[in-house]
């Protein structure tokens, strides 16, 4: 079949949504599947070919309130959906939805619901009534988690339709050789353990509450934040308010293989995330592939405290709680036993239900039904 993903962006540009546009797309490539993605670039306008995936990039004319905006974007992944088999329409992403009204019934229509538009006010309710179109044209659509698709008001109407899909991800472990810790960060570090987080820097992250965590956790630990974004400044100030500059580092985005090796060196893994945007957690599944437990907050109707099974893969507790934060932080690197356990389970939990194969598998069986005329619901798991 052909299938066109409709993205934002796509790798190497870093995040949630990028990775699993990537995972998808060179899974369905590797089934022999055509596949092709549409996506935004930060940069010139650019075709390439990587790993059996055609990545067509087009330069952004303007952005408002996150929502990059290109015409030949939108030209293209008009005709890229009207030749496709199957469209991937990876939301939110206004532009994506507005597309399908011009796309016609020949393709199937996947929408993969990765969070539903929160804090926008008037351009929230004018992307509403697009979005509703969106979801009545779709064939069918992927929820991430049960708790994010019983929370979802958008979702509810279109319950039938709705199959619950975890995100699945590549697990990357660097050899030996592999592992060489940046040297900034070693020199941050000075032989302390490492609580890595990870996530661009906004106000939904939440991680002005683990930097204030900081000042509680002992002197054999240190916070590294990885990420870039508009709130750099403002986590500066908060870093000089509670004096932990010698605490906490802001490290800034980092190439892949730098990222994983952190990932690889990490203690424990926080994700201080305080509204329903936080969708998911992506970064939860690195953390837990890597064998590090986690520390993420409990959102409601967020999937983040689904993702990491309280006492199995880590520890959850209450949003916007510097205290709590940094007395499991502080648990997880004195209690070994606990440690152990938790990372051991993180990495079970990671190859039953979050490995690449069971997500591309479980994407692969929904677009088959599609195709074949049956638009039935995919078993929950």
């Amino acid at each position: 079949m052909r299938v066109v993903h409709i993205a934002k962006y796509y790798p190497p540009t870093s995040g949630g949504m990028e990775s699993v546009t990537q995972v998808l797309a060179e899974g369905a490539a590797g089934r022999g599947d055509e596949v092709d993605v549409v996506c935004f670039s930060r940069g010139a306008s650019t075709t390439e070919s990587a790993a059996a995936v055609t990545v067509q990039r087009f330069h952004i004319g303007f952005v408002i309130a996150s929502q990059p905006l290109s015409a030949s974007y939108f030209v293209a992944g008009i005709r890229a959906a009207r030749r496709a088999t199957i469209t991937h329409v990876h939301a939110p992403n206004v532009l994506a939805s507005a597309m399908l009204f011009f796309v016609g019934r020949s393709t199937r229509v996947v929408v993969h619901w990765h969070s539903d538009v929160i804090g926008k006010r008037l351009l929230g309710c004018l992307v509403r009534p697009i979005e509703r179109a969106m979801l009545r044209r779709a064939d069918a659509i992927i929820a991430t988690s049960p708790p994010y698709a019983e929370s979802s008001r958008q979702l509810h109407p279109y319950r039938k339709k709705v199959s619950i899909i975890p995100i699945g991800i590549r697990a990357v472990a660097p050899s030996l050789e592999e592992m060489v810790m940046p040297a900034d960060v070693g020199a941050f570090l000075r032989g302390r353990a490492l609580v890595l987080a990870v996530g661009r820097l906004v106000k939904y992250k939440g991680f002005k509450y683990l930097i204030e965590a900081a000042r509680a956790l002992p002197s054999t630990a240190a916070v590294v934040i990885v990420g870039t974004g508009p709130d750099q400044a403002i986590l500066r100030a908060v870093i000089e308010r509670f004096s932990v500059g010698d605490k906490v580092m802001l490290a800034g985005g980092r190439p892949a293989a730098e990222l994983t090796t952190l990932f690889a060196s990490a203690q424990v893994f926080c994700l201080p995330s305080v509204e329903r945007s936080e969708a998911f957690g992506v970064v939860l599944l690195e953390a837990m592939a890597h064998g590090v437990p986690c520390v993420a907050t409990t959102i409601d109707g967020s999937g983040t405290s689904w993702v990491n099974a309280h006492d199995s893969s880590g520890i959850n507790v209450p949003a916007r709680d510097a205290t709590a934060l940094a007395t499991c932080i502080a648990r997880l690197l004195s209690d070994r036993e606990l440690h152990n356990r938790l990372s051991i389970g993180g990495q079970l939990r990671f190859a039953r239900k979050f490995s690449e194969a069971t997500f591309v598998s479980a994407v692969h069986a929904l677009y088959s039904q599609l195709t074949a005329g049956d638009v039935t619901q995919l078993p929950s798991r």
